[in-house]
């Protein structure tokens, strides 16, 4: 397998986000390609605001022609033809200004109202992208070893996320919720600087000493990354116990299940059940207390 077929193979981690961002801003940032987001390596988002006059333009003439063809079918229609023709030329054309005067007030006060909305809901991912500026890393932040680690941990913690002994409370749900993510950011900063070291060394040495050094730097890098590849997987072995523990709980729910069925053709089969629950439990047990051992001392901030 050549190099680039072993990148393409090579899972590709979603955005790496503080997790002490907002919820809002973690959900958005996301929702976006994660090739398309580079936070630390790149400048902050410029927000370009456009003046209120242009981008109001186009609703702001739409509304004075509408005013305008109101106040001019209003007046017509709210004054009895007889009185129309009784009225002089000037009092029939300060009539209709009025009414036009009025509506085009009012229209340009709803535009304005309407414009400042959309410009708001227009603005605010790139606002949500500069305020998260450096507190979110993509997946083009990091090296290929990097980034499969990276992806590794993120499946790790999902895996334990989604289990089911941790939603209903038998795993320490707390301390994973906040733990993980934590756990997970901390990883992702050093792999990205682990990576911008690693891209700052030069392809090829110019000469017998730049080799030596550049071969004593990539020893170097290559031990960081071992030793955050090794924490990855103190994470991988916790998930592992999980899933034990998990495999146990459905283990256990089928007996359940099975134990609660009436009939006499299954009474055999519930007995037998009933049978086998405790030690499943037993072992359930077992399970679980080396989970929560094994999420403490990987998460606890003193480990």
């Amino acid at each position: 397998m050549t190099m680039n077929d072993s990148d393409h193979a090579a899972p590709t981690p979603r955005v790496a986000v503080d997790p002490e961002l907002s919820d809002e801003t973690r959900a958005f940032l996301r929702r976006l390609d994660p090739l398309a987001l580079r936070s630390s390596s790149e400048p902050a988002p410029d927000i370009q605001t456009p003046g209120f006059l242009y981008a109001a333009a186009r609703p702001l003439a739409k509304a004075v022609g509408t005013a305008m063809g109101t106040a001019a079918l209003s007046f017509l229609f709210a004054v009895p033809y007889g009185d129309l023709l009784d009225m002089s030329y000037g009092d029939a054309l300060r009539s209709l200004l009025w009414g036009v005067a009025v509506l085009g007030v009012l229209g340009f006060w709803g535009v304005a109202a309407v414009t400042n909305q959309r410009q708001a809901a227009h603005q605010r991912p790139a606002r949500l992208l500069k305020e998260a500026h450096g507190r979110y890393l993509g997946p083009n932040e990091f090296m290929p070893g990097a980034a499969a680690a990276l992806a590794r941990t993120q499946a790790a913690a999902d895996s334990i996320l989604d289990a089911e002994v941790q939603k209903r409370g038998l795993l320490d749900r707390d301390l994973n919720i906040k733990g993980l993510s934590a756990f997970e950011w901390e990883i992702a900063q050093n792999l990205a600087t682990y990576s911008h070291e690693a891209k700052g060394l030069p392809a090829w040495p110019a000469g017998g000493r730049a080799a030596q050094i550049l071969s004593a730097g990539h020893r170097g890098l290559a031990r960081r990354l071992e030793g955050i590849v090794a924490r990855v997987e103190r994470l991988e072995e916790y998930a592992k116990a999980v899933t034990e523990a998990e495999q146990l709980h459905k283990e256990l729910m089928q007996l359940r299940g099975i134990s609660d069925r009436e009939g006499s053709s299954e009474e055999v089969l519930g007995l037998m059940a009933r049978d086998a629950e405790a030690g499943v439990v037993s072992a359930l047990d077992q399970a679980v207390a080396a989970a929560r051992s094994a999420g403490a001392a990987l998460l606890t901030k003193d480990s």
